[in-house]
């Protein structure tokens, strides 16, 4: 069994692409809240997160963040079906649909900032690793030049 510790963050890049997308997702909060400028304004806004989905799932898969994944099943997906289940034939289904985007909004704001926990993380330990570094290598220096 290999005890080697699990790296904080496997693709920093990704990662920090995804708090910029993330940032930007939840800038269009406001342009939410000003949907009554028509639907035109709300069709773009989840057309924005439909197309941001994937991507969030695969940095999610890549980091084996599986609770992450499975929070968003729980908080958008299940909720979506239900209401395409319970509202079918219902008038205001369209209405209805904004609910799993509103929670949708929410998943992103609580993953936002769980990213950048994420970045600061392995920012520190990277920090870490360079002081220990530097310190081994200065106590190697002090014996080399004792006499």
């Amino acid at each position: 069994m290999d005890n080697k510790p699990r790296k904080i963050i496997q693709d920093v890049v990704a990662i920090r692409r995804l708090r910029a997308i993330l940032w930007f997702e939840l800038s269009t909060v406001v342009l939410f809240i000003f949907s009554f400028l028509g639907p035109f304004t709300i069709a773009i806004i989840i057309i924005a997160a439909l197309l941001f989905t994937p991507y969030m799932l695969f940095v999610l898969i890549k980091e084996k963040r599986y609770s992450w994944i499975t929070m968003f099943f729980i908080m958008v997906v299940l909720p979506c079906i239900l209401i395409l289940l319970m509202f079918y034939d219902f008038v205001l289904l369209s209405a209805w649909l904004v609910v799993p985007f509103i929670l949708f909004l929410f998943y992103c704001f609580i993953l936002k900032y769980s990213v950048a926990d994420w970045l600061k993380e392995y920012y520190t330990h990277e920090e870490y690793e360079e002081q220990k570094k530097e310190s081994a290598k200065r106590k190697q220096d002090e014996m080399g030049w004792s006499p």
